[in-house]
């Protein structure tokens, strides 16, 4: 029953969620000008509380028809009339109805105000309705039309046979009949709204109009932070702390935190949750639950944030509680329970009872918005569980609120006027953070006066503080606010549940396909589409997932950036797509009582494999996601009736091959087959002549349509992870459209083919990971659009083509662990647009080309280039160059290292003293200098007491590396608190390299034993002279390390399964260096030490073991491409490497300082794939073994400080006939070459250094044995 408390004729009709709210006459969009006329027949708002409304009953979607048909009308005045004939039969109908679509749209801008503040019997409301309709009709037709002569095109191309094409439904006489009869319903259809129109004078009344106001489109991206920002909850903070830190008792705390929807529980939660208070607990885990409970979803949650991978889809609940039990089993934990919604007793006693295992003290924190939920844990009749009272999330002051929403940087809007009438707007923010950020940002894109003004008078926000729809309607305030196109950008993200991490990348391409998105004053649609995300991220309608992999470092550029909505933003998603859009969970269809035509946005979740919920998809749908479906089984012909279908969304699914009915989607231009099955695709995909975004990452893809190429509209191709796909068919060359292509990790991916340089549209370029990909062809250097180039991890890559010059608008690119390139083209210097060049870990690059400094480099990266010979002097004069990363670089020398940067005013480290009194406030500092690098030394006389209150500053900096570093101490006894020091200085998650050195401590503080959740991005960890530690911490489960050192950690005797964690391989470890490390005996490279188990370590380049004389990899060591092995051959593999699956395989060794044993050759026999060989001070050595004859493939030969080599064996010239150069250094005694050297034919350097007697006897009467090379060397 409606309760009206008061009546008048100007009843509002925006209905949100169970109000009528009726808007002043000031709206927000319109200036005291240009509405006199339009107020005079507006009366003074009210507010009517209505029932709930019941599913599937209209909502909001009335707010969107005037952007749907404002961009249907710019679709009809953009065609390229001249370039379709078949066009030309239907010219003057689609002309007349551009025209009158012109007209719709500026009726609907005052149908849609009046559809928010008059009733009129829901007459408006229908009216607009029919026009949005109309306008989705229109498209439809005019796609169609265009699909069909693009098809006649192609038939016209091939000569198909007539008789064939005249039965076929494209022939141009059946188009036209059907395309007329098409339009004419359309033009009757028009006629009947313009005639149903007059109906209503208002909209016929002046209006002012979108471009009578001036939008401010500025860059706002906004990134993630791991700064949390909470305003107003430090009372409540402080209470959730001391609740953490009391002793529990016997039992298990469960800590409700319950408020509305955008009150602040989940920041408060992440507040507490990212202090250092909780490093007290042995496992944290963050969930986030939502409305729709699941017991096996919750339990996988906690065991995917805790392990970092998340257990199997089909893990039954019982193999799921064994695995929890396994990582809670006594240990104390804290769990968050994010958004739980659940009032049912039996189903939270279930959940409880998952949680049994951990210790007692364990803490669970539940944010929750229901009051009924908290009574529910509180009647829990487990023992083991007590839950305290609720901390209840009130409204914020006027001030807090203010002090959220006030523009910051934005001078006119500092003015004291403004501030005053921001205060009084904050007062009528109903107390809630969310709507306070939401309206903030609106107010500084539009910080006038009156504009504010409009805002304050705006009744939309009369409200209690109590009131949830009071929220929404705040939200929907800053909707109001958007351009048109921007609202349907808004409304599209109600497709994605609750929770959900949305790719930024999907997203835009969605919104193109879906039309919503078109070129403006020239930018392309992917950058509109950018600062569309940007807009609703200002506005925090969107924000950066926790989840996003996000890169502290410069020259990384392509992160991985993910979104997220919140509930309550999700809930006005849904209000305003209102009949648009459609939910089917497989058990109850949330528009079931609505005719089938209604919606063109459906969600799709059914876990029955038998489900028909595919039934429900409807006619008219324009986007279809299927979520969480991995049993449903889809027929032949799910999308025969859905052929207005734009974007299909599979990914969560689980077949083996895509129904037939796909490719009769003719419209159809967004496919996301993610993870899927299929290891094929047929030919019909070539129907498919709309397509702009294929999407097949992970799949079984063996290989590719051989007429891949008539998707000449495709412009986004992503087929990373397909790991079994092994060519690419000549035709790819076609997709002359293409934008961006994504091959990374396509292990099987051997060639490209030549017709790729076709690809003249191509910008982003990703080969990251195909390592079995040995050369680029020729032709890729006439990719002259192409600006990111990610060759990472390519190990087999030997060269880039020299013709790379010709990629003039090359920005960046990544040749991280290109380990076979040993120099770069001089054409590279030709590339006038390289901004950023990442060559760390090319572990056999030798130099950079000779005029490098040419190039307007602002980051270089040669980290772990540690074959790098020098740096050229041109680089100096490299004013540009801002970031420059030379960690590890073996040949080049400190003092030149640092003249570079004092030439280039590089950054450097900042160091400071950890013993100094001023040592936080020197941090605080650097907060506002941007310190990406820093030392702190002399931890040993840190202070403790100082450390507790200030330690979460170094938490707050934005480092890329870190160096702690403890004095050496006389006295031992002094260690006690080494432990707790390192335990306070946690570092950033943005850190990328890492050193310890010093640290005196016996245990490692529990964050270093969490590693992975803590520094995820970590590529360089060393740590040197832990003296008493005698634990490592689990550092092969870093998935980004790249590089190893250890030094001298004596207490360490064996590495571990322990060492890995209960994560997969080391996939990109690259580097290991041990120095010293006396007393390690074993290092295990699978689970059991077993050669069954998967190999832990596959991809390794460089294994550098010095003195480490009883060390042994069981069952085998990894197959390195360069091993350096100075004082312990035990190294080598004792009985080869077995089945070991690898990457990469041995290219050059270099022994140093090992006995001349049998044993050990033995060992290094089965290294016989190594083309270079350095020998260096082996005692005993008088001449070459044996042994050494299975290394037929070698092409450098070195032999250094041998003292006791007399003779080179004859059979040298007989065994290594591929050898290229030879030096001998410091071997007085060696007299004679063999004979056979006049055998190596290939042999293109000789050089003799420091053996005095060699050099007599070949620099005079056996000048003639060496005439045969090319260049011979003494010295």
């Amino acid at each position: 029953m409606m309760t009206q408390l008061h009546s008048t004729p100007g009843i509002c009709a925006a209905k949100a969620s169970g109000l009528y709210i009726q808007m002043h006459s000031s709206s927000l969009t319109l200036s005291a000008n240009s509405i006199s006329l339009w107020t005079q027949q507006l009366n003074t708002t009210k507010i009517i509380p209505v029932p709930a409304r019941e599913e599937g009953m209209s909502g909001g979607a009335e707010m969107i028809a005037g952007a749907v048909v404002e961009r249907v009308a710019g679709m009809l005045s953009n065609i390229a009339w001249e370039r379709i004939e078949l066009l030309w039969n239907f010219k003057e109908d689609v002309q007349e109805m551009e025209s009158k679509m012109t007209d719709l749209k500026v009726a609907l801008s005052y149908a849609d105000k009046r559809s928010r503040e008059t009733d009129d019997d829901g007459l408006v409301l229908h009216w607009v309705n029919k026009c949005k309709s109309v306008a989705y009709d229109m498209e439809d037709v005019m796609d169609e039309l265009l699909t069909d002569a693009i098809y006649g095109r192609i038939i016209h191309a091939r000569k198909i046979l007539q008789v064939k094409l005249f039965f076929s439904s494209i022939n141009p006489l059946i188009v036209r009949i059907t395309m007329s009869s098409k339009m004419r319903n359309i033009r009757l259809k028009l006629d009947k709204i313009a005639e149903d129109q007059k109906k209503f004078p208002l909209l016929t009344l002046p209006f002012p109009t979108g471009q009578d106001r001036k939008e401010k489109w500025t860059e706002t991206f906004i990134g993630h932070t791991d700064e949390i920002e909470m305003v107003g909850r430090e009372r409540e903070k402080e209470i959730l702390i001391k609740v953490l830190q009391k002793d529990g008792g016997q039992q298990r705390t469960i800590i409700p935190i319950v408020g509305l929807g955008g009150m602040g529980k989940t920041t408060l939660a992440k507040a507490v949750y990212t202090d250092k208070v909780t490093d007290m607990f042995d496992v944290k885990a963050w969930v986030h639950v939502s409305m729709e409970f699941q017991l096996n979803k919750i339990v996988s949650g906690i065991i995917s944030y805790v392990e970092g991978t998340p257990p199997a889809n089909d893990a039954v609940l019982q193999y799921l509680k064994s695995q929890l039990d396994r990582i809670l089993c006594d240990k104390l934990y804290l769990i968050v329970l994010d958004d739980l919604w659940e009032e049912g007793l039996p189903n939270l006693e279930m959940l409880m009872s998952m949680l049994q295992s951990g210790k007692t003290g364990s803490k669970i924190v539940v944010t929750t918005r229901s009051e009924k939920v908290v009574n529910a844990l509180s009647n829990l009749r487990s023992s083991y569980f007590h839950t305290i009272d609720p901390i209840k999330l009130l409204g914020m002051s006027t001030d807090e609120c203010w002090f959220i929403m006030m523009p910051r940087n934005v001078e006119n809007c500092q003015s004291p006027d403004l501030v005053d009438i921001g205060k009084e707007i904050a007062q009528r923010c109903c107390g809630v953070p969310l709507v306070a950020k939401a309206l903030g940002y609106v107010m500084q894109k539009h910080c006038t006066t009156e504009e504010w003004l409009g805002i304050k008078n705006s009744n939309i926000l009369d409200t209690t503080k109590d009131d949830y729809q009071g929220i929404l309607k705040g939200l929907l305030l800053s909707y109001y606010h958007m351009p048109p196109q921007l609202k349907l950008c808004f409304m599209y993200c109600s497709m994605f549940p609750k929770s959900h991490v949305i790719d930024h990348d999907c997203l835009i391409q969605q919104w193109i396909a879906l039309g919503f998105v078109q070129d403006t004053d020239g930018q392309p649609r992917q950058k509109v589409a950018t600062e569309y995300v940007n807009e609703l991220l200002g506005m925090s309608f969107l924000t950066m997932s926790t989840s996003s992999t996000v890169f502290a470092a410069r020259m990384i550029f392509k992160p991985t950036l993910r979104l997220h909505m919140h509930d309550m933003v999700h809930e006005l998603a849904r209000h305003v797509a209102g009949d648009e859009f459609s939910y089917t969970n497989g058990t109850a269809d949330r528009n079931t009582k609505r005719n089938k035509l209604d919606f063109h946005y459906h969600l799709l979740s059914t876990q029955n494999e038998t489900s028909s919920a595919y039934k429900s998809m409807g006619t008219k749908v324009r986007a279809l996601h299927f979520r969480r479906c991995d049993n449903m089984h889809l027929p032949k012909q799910a999308f025969s009736h859905s052929l207005c279908l734009r974007v299909l969304d599979l990914g969560g699914c689980h077949m083996s091959e895509l129904p037939s009915s796909v490719y009769k989607l003719k419209l159809l231009r967004y496919l996301d087959a993610s993870s899927l099955r299929i290891s094929n695709l047929p030919k019909s995909l070539n129907r498919l002549l709309n397509l702009q975004t294929l999407i097949l990452p992970n799949t079984s893809l063996t290989i590719l349509p051989t007429n891949i190429g008539c998707l000449q509209k495709l412009q986004y191709f992503d087929l990373s992870g397909c790991a079994n796909l092994n060519e690419l068919p000549t035709s790819f060359g076609k997709l002359t459209n293409l934008l961006f292509l994504n091959l990374a990790s396509c292990h099987e991916l051997q060639v490209l083919p030549n017709s790729f340089g076709n690809l003249n549209s191509l910008q982003f370029l990703s080969l990251s990971d195909c390592y079995k990909l040995n050369s680029l062809p020729e032709s890729c250097c006439q990719l002259h659009d192409l600006a990111h180039l990610d060759l990472s991890d390519c190990h087999n890559l030997g060269k880039l083509p020299d013709c790379i010059d010709q990629l003039s608008k090359l920005e960046y690119l990544d040749m991280t662990s290109c380990s076979k390139v040993q120099a770069l083209p001089d054409s590279l210097c030709k590339l006038t647009m390289l901004r950023h060049l990442n060559l760390s870990f090319c572990t056999r690059l030798k130099r950079l080309p000779s005029r490098i400094g040419d190039l307007q480099l602002q980051s270089l990266d040669i980290r772990c280039s540690i074959s790098l010979e020098d740096l050229l002097d041109s680089i100096f004069n490299m004013s540009t160059l801002k970031d420059f990363e030379e960690t590890i670089v073996f040949d080049v020398s400190e003092s030149k290292l640092e003249e570079l940067r004092n030439n280039l005013k590089l950054e450097r480290f900042c160091k400071l003293d950890g013993g100094s009194a001023d040592l936080w406030s020197r941090i605080e500092e650097l907060k506002k200098t941007h310190c990406r690098k820093l030392e702190i030394q002399g931890l040993g006389d840190f202070n403790l007491s100082e450390g507790i209150e200030h330690a979460k500053l170094l938490n707050s900096l934005k480092l890329t590396c870190l160096i702690l570093s403890w004095q050496q101490l006389e006295d031992t006894d002094e260690t006690v608190h080494h432990k707790e020091v390192l335990g306070m200085l946690v570092p950033p998650r943005s850190l990328h390299e890492f050193n310890i050195n010093g640290y005196y401590g016996i245990e490692l503080p529990k964050w270093m034993l969490e590693i992975r959740s803590y520094l995820p991005h970590l590529t360089i960890i060393h740590l040197s002279n832990l003296m008493e530690c005698n634990r490592l911490p689990p550092l092969g489960c870093l998935p980004n390390l790249r590089l190893l050192g250890m030094t001298n950690i004596l207490k360490i005797k064996s590495v571990g399964p322990e060492f890995y964690g209960d994560y997969g391989s080391c996939q990109k470890l690259r580097i290991i260096g041990l120095y010293s490390m006396d007393n390690l005996e074993e290092w295990w490279t699978t689970r059991s030490s077993k050669q069954e188990n998967e190999f832990l370590v596959p991809n390794l380049h460089v294994l550098y073991a010095e003195d480490c004389p009883k060390l042994k990899f069981l069952p085998y060591p990894p197959k390195s491409m360069t091993w350096l092995i100075e004082n312990g051959y035990h190294v080598f593999p004792d009985h080869g490497f077995g089945n070991l699956a690898s990457a990469t395989s041995p290219v050059s060794l270099y022994i140093s300082r090992v006995p001349n044993s049998s044993e050990m050759w033995r060992r290094a026999q089965h290294l016989s794939s190594i083309e270079a060989l350095c020998i260096q001070s082996i005692a005993g050595l008088t001449t070459l073994p044996e042994a050494m004859q299975c290394f037929t493939s070698l092409l450098r030969l070195r032999i250094e400080e041998c003292g006791e080599l007399e003779t080179l064996p004859e059979w040298l010239g007989d065994y290594f006939t591929c050898l290229e150069k030879i030096a001998i250094d410091a071997c007085p005694m060696l007299s004679s070459l063999p004979e056979s050297i006049q055998h190596l034919r290939e042999l293109k350097k000789l050089l003799i250094t420091g053996c005095p007697a060699l050099s007599n006897k070949y620099q005079g009467e056996d000048r003639d044995k060496i005439a045969h090379i090319p260049e011979v060397i003494f010295q």
